[in-house]
This record gives structure tokens, sequence and C-alpha cells, in this order.
């Protein structure tokens, strides 16, 4: 090779390493922003892992909404979870189903039902009080395939009734939805009910923002003025 040539190869490398570098480049930048979207956090709203006490939560179901199960054991089960594994609250600082139904039944039927009467007699620092508003259910084609939809609104309050939680309304609410769900009565709920307890935990830890909402989160439809 003469040094004409050994001058073109050279320049050619150089030119290609130079296009492949500014190639590996935008990949590497385009990954490094991928990585920066999947580490955004949405912060908590109401950070409950740096208080101190006891949590009840605490399930209201009208009489109205007949259920399959019983919902108040499937929401309840599910949001403790969720307060222990991602919001990373230990587990005794909560309570379960059976404990806060035995003290409801110790209580004066006309106060079974307010918050800060049963958080008072259990013994809890705060009370996640959820209401469920709307529950439904229902096969269609084959009877292990499922239709859903469940409606919550929550709120935090503290023993002496007062609301720490959310600040700008009375209540948060949201909807989930299960559609062509393979599986049981049972597996349908509790898929539901981990979806709602989600849909309200998630403000009380700073949650993943890629990870905040859900599937089955039923988004509101827009509205105009005209």
């Amino acid at each position: 090779m003469n040094v004409k040539n050994a001058i073109i190869t050279i320049s050619a490398v150089i030119m290609i390493s130079f296009w492949y570098g500014c190639g590996m480049g935008a990949g590497l930048i385009g990954n490094l922003s991928t990585e920066r979207d999947s580490e955004k956090i949405t912060p908590a709203e109401f950070d409950i892992a740096e208080t101190e006490g006891k949590i009840m939560v605490l399930i209201s179901q009208p009489g109205w909404i007949k259920t399959p199960v019983d919902l108040r054991i499937a929401l309840t089960t599910a949001i403790n979870l969720s307060f222990t594994e991602k919001a990373q609250i230990k587990k005794d600082r909560l309570f379960e189903y059976s404990q806060i139904l035995n003290t409801r039944m110790r209580l004066p039927e006309e106060i079974n039902n307010e918050p800060n009467a049963v958080a008072e007699k259990i013994g809890a620092a705060y009370v996640l009080d959820v209401q469920i508003m709307d529950f439904d259910l229902s096969t269609f084609a084959e009877r292990d395939f499922f239709n859903g939809l469940m409606t919550v609104k929550a709120c935090l309050l503290d023993a002496s009734g007062k609301k720490v939680w959310p600040q700008e309304n009375e209540y948060r609410s949201v909807t989930v939805q299960i559609e062509d769900e393979k599986g049981t009565i049972e597996t349908s709920v509790a898929k539901l009910s981990a979806a709602a307890a989600h849909c309200v935990t998630r403000y009380f830890y700073d949650c993943k923002t890629i990870r905040f909402h859900v599937q089955e989160e039923k988004k509101e439809l827009e509205t105009y003025d005209f």
C-alpha cells in the first residue's frame, strides 16, 4: 500500500468512526433520556411514612350495594398490602379487618361508623376513611369471564377526626374497571380491590411516575364549554 492509499484508508476509518460515534452518542443520549423518564417521581401529597402511631383503614359500604363477597375485607387487605409494600409502613402499624370489625361491634350503633369514635376505641392515630360508592360485577359469554367496576372515595383523618388529606377537596375519588377478565368472582374482586388500593395509597409515598397510573384506572372524560 502506497502512502496515498494509506492516507485515504486512514481518513475513511476516521470518518466511519466519527459517524458511528455520533450514532452511538445519540443512542446513549436516548437511553439516558429513557432512564431519566423511568426515574421520575410523583411526590407524595402526604408522606404517611413520616407519621407515628397506628393507621386504621375504615371501609364503608352502603346497604344498597349488593356484592357476592365482602368488599370491606378485600379492600382493607389490599390497602394494607399497598401500605406495607409501597409506602414502607410496618405491619404492626396497621389493623386487620377482623380487629376493626370487632371494635365497631363493641361501640353503640349510633357511633360505630364514626371514624374518630372507632379510632379512639381501637387506638389509631390516623384513619383512612374509604367509602365504596359504586360496584358492579357481571359475567358474559362464558361464566369465567368478568366485567367489573368499583368506585371509591377516600380521605385521611387524624384521631380527632380532622382531615389531613386531601387538601383541596373533602375526598379523593377513583373508579377502576376490568373487562374480559378471566377468572372467578374472588379473583375479579381482588383485582379491582388491588387497583383501587393503589389509586388511593399512591398519594402517600413518592411514587415512580411511570407506575402512578394503572391499566384498570378509568380515565375521566374531558368536558368542554360551548
